[in-house]
Order: C-alpha cells, then structure tokens, then sequence
C-alpha cells in the first residue's frame, strides 16, 4: 500500500480511525482493528507502533511492530 500519512501514524490506533473517504460504504473498514491489537498488546504488557517502509519514490507501505514482554516459564509441580 501507500503506507500512512505521517501525522496519522499515531491516530491509526484510535477507535473508529479510518482513511475511508466520507459517504464510502460502511463495512470493512471499520476502524476497529488495529485499536483492538493496541488493547490486547497492552493488557499483556507490550507496545505497538507503526511506521512506513522508506521506498525510492516515498513510502513503501506500512510496517506495524509488535513488542511483547519475555515470560518468565512457568514451573509446574
């Protein structure tokens, strides 16, 4: 894809965000996606972030990170 305008690498985070012109038809784009992976992400202690791929002509689409925390094992009896 085209990637993420700069200012919205934050916002794509947001409940409901999308890039979907106003009167597109509703559906699947909801905007609820990648809201619901920052909630997951961070009730289990990691982050998530995006940013765009550096392309030759501009961005190169985008790239999400996901950073979750290492576990200690778990000792069974």
């Amino acid at each position: 894809g085209p990637g993420i305008p700069a200012e919205n690498l934050e916002t794509v985070f947001e409940r409901f965000y999308t890039s979907r012109p106003r009167g597109t038809a509703f559906g699947a784009n909801s905007g609820l996606g990648l809201s619901i992976v920052r909630q997951i992400v961070e009730a289990h202690g990691g982050t998530v972030r995006a940013e765009n791929r550096p392309g030759e002509d501009g961005p190169a689409g985008a790239r999400f990170e996901v950073a979750l925390p290492v576990a200690p094992p778990v000792r069974r009896p």
